[in-house]
């Protein structure tokens, strides 16, 4: 069915697929030298190729729950115009076969925000602005997100990384290679940043948006909100405040604080126990136009980064990616790679 829509799984995901190494006359020792090993991480999302080449994802969503009505409000084609909308786009919506209470919803492969290293203070801003405006924007629609948290939040990564990620591996181009080639963000600015995963956001009657919702529900990744170790409602739009702010908080805690203070001063803000004491979305964007631009082009470091690395990442084009990822006996570091910034 998906391919008559014009949707071409990998190899492992077609029908008649057999694995290659069963195919050999002697033993293979390690499966994962081949790309058809790499499974799938969840079990409601695959990746795929449209006929033109571009990568999308597919995600399977019931259709009894407010995801898929609050995704297509959010891409009708007056809020999709928005500049301010940062929700991901909707490419296209299919019948999912067998299964008249499921539907299936196609949007463009994005990237984690944070897949590869920020290298500048306006790569910080960038992100974190974008983010903001989008919450805010969700807010003025009266739609709480209720998980804008770490694993929620994604980039279009066609410029910062060329090659593309194989969606198994995402520190891979093609789940196999451990060459990875990537662009600083400030070379290719701008860089498009988005929210995901409409399946706990609610979308509340507007009359009800100034005063007590009564949310009860205690769901989502971030498990610190306060008002989740308290007992009766909460604002869900207040609590997003607090998800995004620990967001920030998590990302700027992996880089020394030199050049960052504003953004970690607006983190402890936004995370503050009493919902009313955080500020208002409209604020937050106002302190963040407020910032000196100058600072923007200042690069930033992590606690690893040595000497020689800076001397290379400031001279050299060199890109290391740190961190590990998982291979087929253990866990190989990565090693430096190199791509020149984009003119």
């Amino acid at each position: 069915m998906l391919l008559r829509r014009g949707y071409k799984l990998r190899p492992r995901y077609q029908p008649g697929w057999t694995p290659p190494w069963l195919k050999l006359s002697n033993p293979v020792t390690n499966i994962y030298k081949y790309e058809d090993a790499l499974c799938l991480r969840n079990s409601k999302t695959i990746d795929a190729t449209r006929m033109d080449g571009t990568k999308v994802i597919i995600k399977v969503v019931d259709s009894s729950t407010d995801e898929y009505p609050i995704a297509q409000f959010l891409n009708s084609p007056e809020l999709r115009s928005d500049k301010r909308n940062h929700c991901v786009p909707i490419l296209d919506v299919l019948p999912c076969p067998s299964d008249d209470t499921k539907l299936l919803m196609v949007m463009p492969y994005l990237d984690h925000f944070n897949r590869v290293p920020f290298r500048r203070v306006g790569e910080v801003f960038e992100s974190i602005y974008q983010y903001v405006q989008g919450l805010e924007f969700m807010h003025e629609h009266d739609i709480s997100h209720r998980d804008p948290c770490w694993f929620n939040l994604m980039m279009d990564g066609s410029k910062v990384i060329p090659c593309g990620t194989h969606f198994a591996r995402p520190h891979t181009h093609d789940g196999l290679s451990k060459t990875f080639k990537w662009r600083q963000r400030w070379s290719v600015r701008p860089v498009q940043y988005y929210y995901i995963d409409f399946d706990i956001s609610r979308r509340y009657p507007p009359e009800l948006k100034d005063v007590d919702l009564k949310e009860m529900n205690r769901t989502g990744q971030d498990r610190t909100l306060p008002e989740f170790k308290m007992s009766g409602p909460y604002n869900p739009f207040k609590a997003d405040t607090y998800q995004l702010g620990n967001v920030i908080l998590k990302l700027l805690a992996a880089y020394h604080p030199e050049g960052l203070e504003p953004f970690i001063t607006l983190g402890k803000a936004m995370t503050n126990t009493n919902p009313n004491d955080r500020p208002s979305l409209s604020e937050i964007l106002k302190y963040l136009d407020k910032m000196d631009k100058r600072m923007f082009k200042r690069r930033i470091w992590k606690p690893q980064d040595s000497s020689v690395d800076k001397f290379k990442i400031t001279y050299c084009w060199c890109n290391p990616l740190f961190g590990s990822i998982p291979d087929t006996d253990d866990i190989i570091k990565q090693t430096e790679r190199f791509l020149p910034p984009a003119v």
